[in-house]
């Protein structure tokens, strides 16, 4: 034990570390202790999954309130989950036992009389997530001094969790709220365990002096990996009843690679049937189930996980559920003991989640199919390993979801990541035999051992935000002038992107809505609409569900897209096992019309999913053009790598990123998400026919000087991004974009999705390389 950090703790808390059996403290809660107790200033803590993070951050705090308890919240704690709410609630409940300082937790689950209690007699520390926090200003707006007055700590948990989206803007200006309606600033104290560029979180915390926040690093922070990659092929997808496509062994896979010429790789179909006859669909046998390669990774997670406790994360709900099907079953047909397979992730019940989270701290072995659910910090204990089950879009995601496992001292992190690629049939295109899923997650995980991780945006407009928090401050408070509106929000909150013509539009633009008014007084206040927004249930959230738009074939729904996913009028989709073409977009309806399209390729909309950042895409490019082979890489996966680099090499991918044939001209930029897109709506402002898949884009020209002089009005072009932002196909994205005027919502579109910069460089990179 670090006698001059123990000796710095109030008395009773010293107790409490000697009856809880603490023989020694991390090096991160002795340079915290030092720092909070002996320092001024907001703070850092970086260090893996159960580190000592929580105990670093509230040892010194309960030190700071036991000296001087105060009748009020002192110590606000904010969390992303519930679950790890009520997990902390209970660590911080075993501290504080001995002390008489009072822990509460303020979330949907909580009771209404648990909450009554707080509000009439608040002290001590409050555990709160941003909407719970939200929910304190709208129904008890008046309240806020009195429960908050002594505010001296706000403890920020998983960090990286809220840096560059609309949560973390919605509790920064929460925040901001909060200090002005006590006249008081308190401390903020952050905790992460992946945090790629710590000084964005710097200036996450203060934007307006992030050099005073310190850092502070866990030194043994570093743990011994041990990882591996597994292919599986999946069925191609086919809307025949009565035929099944062939599901090809990675061996097959690399033999159809092989064979196949740079002349076959440059049609619309490489794959076709004069190429690759063994592709045929053959006759569904009635009343059986074609193997699938869920079942394989069923048959491996059964075998691998079965006897220890772990979690394995799905990428897709969907496919959590059918995979449990799969597990439960095996576990019936090879007549095991106990079936050790759980379900948790936020589309089912609290009971059921909870009943998961008891059964995975019990000690008996259990293994959860969860979601992101159980991504963050929640204690389970020894977790043994983790499976994933498809690539994760970031390296951040890869390495919080690792640090699950080898939490004890001396045990390795261990992870199984299941890739799933599509069988090469006769729809494959390009792109899909290069098979991109692999590529992705062989270049995150060398990524991952090069200890990189991708850098948080965090100076995007967020307007949609920004209109919550005006409905917000105009409900808590029954009318505020203009002019205190942006003091509150955007000079001294975090909306510093926003100037003050731009505030004036959006206001005025909420006025035409009627979704504000403005009373001779000259207040602002809500009109009708307005209360009926700020009224829903789901107003506390200032995110939205990913909003969907349905696919409609006449009278006939198709499925559902995301609305930032729907390709322009024109494009090609791939649902429901089916080819459709895009003939009209109502927004108004959240309906998208669109008519069978038989014949050619109709590649998928990219990333359907998550956004990928461009170093990424160019650690893909690099595996495609390398010989090694990782030796994390299961041999399936080794031979679906082969096949991969040996069509690369033979379309001329490897050599040169533009690939000409009659009437196209195909283009691998190796640029992240949001150059991709930038791209994309250069050539809808420019009028070219063009697709996309997940790695490149098509251009339906006539000529390859059509489409480097495409390129060179890219290159020079003296558009700016609100203007390309017009040709964006769906532009309400958010929550509350839908209630901006057209004008604003192209700037703060064309600030937050484009990158004109990356997008003219990879055009002029083209044009140099031009043959």
């Amino acid at each position: 034990m670090s006698n001059a950090a123990f000796d710095l703790l109030h008395p009773e808390v010293q107790k409490a570390v000697w009856s809880m059996g603490w023989k020694e403290f991390h090096p991160i809660q002795v340079e915290t202790i030092h720092q909070v107790l002996e320092h001024s200033g907001h703070l850092i803590i970086t260090a893996q999954t159960a580190g000592g993070k929580t105990e670093a951050a509230f040892l010194p705090i309960i030190s700071k309130l036991a000296e001087n308890p105060q009748p009020s919240i002192q110590a606000l704690y904010v969390g992303p989950l519930k679950a790890l709410i009520n997990d902390q609630f209970e660590r911080l409940e075993k501290l504080c036992g001995h002390l008489e300082i009072p822990v509460h937790r303020w979330h949907g689950d909580v009771s209404a009389s648990r909450k009554k209690e707080l509000r009439q007699s608040p002290a001590g520390i409050l555990l709160i997530t941003p909407e719970s926090l939200e929910s304190n200003f709208i129904n008890y707006g008046n309240q806020i001094p009195q429960i908050y007055r002594h505010l001296e700590f706000v403890v920020i948990d998983e960090l990286h969790s809220f840096l560059d989206n609309v949560r973390g803007v919605h509790l920064l200006s929460l925040l901001a709220r909060l200090c002005q309606a006590t006249a008081l600033k308190p401390r903020i104290i952050a905790l992460s365990a992946t945090l790629g560029d710590p000084q964005a979180g710097c200036r996450f915390l203060s934007p307006d002096q992030p050099d005073a926040v310190s850092l502070i690093n866990d030194p043994n922070s570093r743990r011994e990996i041990k990882f591996g990659i597994r292919v599986h092929l999946r069925r191609p997808l086919n809307d025949s009843e009565k035929l099944i496509e062939p599901r090809l062994k990675p061996a097959e896979a690399l033999q159809i690679a092989e064979r196949l010429t740079a002349e076959a790789l440059k049609s619309e179909s490489p794959c076709g049937k004069e190429n690759t006859p063994e592709l045929s669909p053959s006759l569904r046998k009635p009343g059986c189930d074609p193997d699938d390669e869920l079942d394989e990774i069923a048959e491996d997670i059964v075998h691998n996980f079965g006897r220890s406790t772990n979690l394995v994360f799905v990428n897709a709900k969907s496919t959590i559920e059918r995979l449990a099907v799969k597990l439960h079953d095996r576990v019936k047909s090879e007549k095991l003991a106990v079936d050790p397979f759980v379900v948790h992730h936020g589309s089912i019940s609290k009971e059921l989640r909870e009943e998961a989270e008891v059964q995975l701290k019990s000690g008996t072995p259990t293994t959860a199919i969860c979601s992101s659910t159980l991504e963050m910090g929640i204690d389970i204990g020894g977790v043994q390993a983790i499976g994933q089950v498809d690539t994760p879009w970031s390296v951040a995601s890869m390495v919080q979801r690792l640090g699950r496992s080898g939490r004890r001292d001396g045990d390795a992190a261990i992870m199984r990541l299941y890739v799933r690629e599509t069988s090469p049939h006769f729809g494959s295109g390009l792109a899909d035999l290069l098979y991109p899923d692999l590529l992705r997650a062989i270049a995150l995980t060398r990524l991952m051992l090069d200890h990189w991780l991708e850098p948080p945006d965090i100076d995007r407009m967020h307007l949609s935000t920004l209109i919550h928090q005006v409905l917000s401050c105009l409900k808590q408070t029954g009318g505020m002038t203009a002019s205190r509106i942006f003091e509150t929000l955007v000079k001294r909150g975090p909306f510093r992107q926003v100037t003050t013509q731009s505030f004036a539009e959006l206001l005025k633009g909420l006025g035409q809505k009627e979704v504000i008014e403005q009373v001779p007084q000259g207040e602002l206040i809500l009109a009708p609409l307005g209360e009926k927004i700020t009224s829903a249930y789901d107003f506390y959230a200032a995110f939205r569900g990913t909003e969907e738009f349905v696919i409609r074939d006449g009278d006939e729904d198709i499925g559902n897209l995301p609305a930032n996913r729907i390709p322009p009028v024109g494009e090609h989709i791939i649902l429901a096992g089916r080819r459709w073409k895009i003939e009209e977009i109502d927004a108004a309806a959240k309906t998208v019309f669109v008519s069978s399209a038989r014949g050619g390729k109709a590649p998928e909309f990219l990333g359907a999913g998550g956004e990928l950042h461009t170093r990424v895409l160019q650690e893909m490019r690099a595996v495609l053009c390398e010989n090694g082979e990782p030796p994390w890489l299961n041999e399936n996966a080794k031979l679906l790598l082969r096949a991969a680099r040996s069509t690369a090499l033979k379309c001329g991918v490897v050599q040169k990123d533009v690939l000409f044939m009659p009437h196209r001209v195909q283009w691998f930029p190796w640029v992240g998400s949001r150059g991709f897109l930038t791209l994309k709506v250069y050539a809808n402002a420019m009028s070219v026919a063009h697709e996309q898949d997940k790695l490149s884009i098509t251009y339906h020209v006539d000529s390859p000087e059509t489409f480097f002089n495409h390129l060179k009005e890219i290159a020079d072009s003296s558009a700016q991004a609100s203007e390309l932002a017009r040709f964006i196909p769906v532009k309400a994205i958010q929550k509350y974009d839908d209630l901006l005027p057209d004008d604003l919502l192209d700037l703060a579109n064309g600030h937050d999705y484009l990158d004109l910069n990356e997008a003219k460089g990879v055009a002029r990179q083209a044009l140099l390389a031009r043959p």
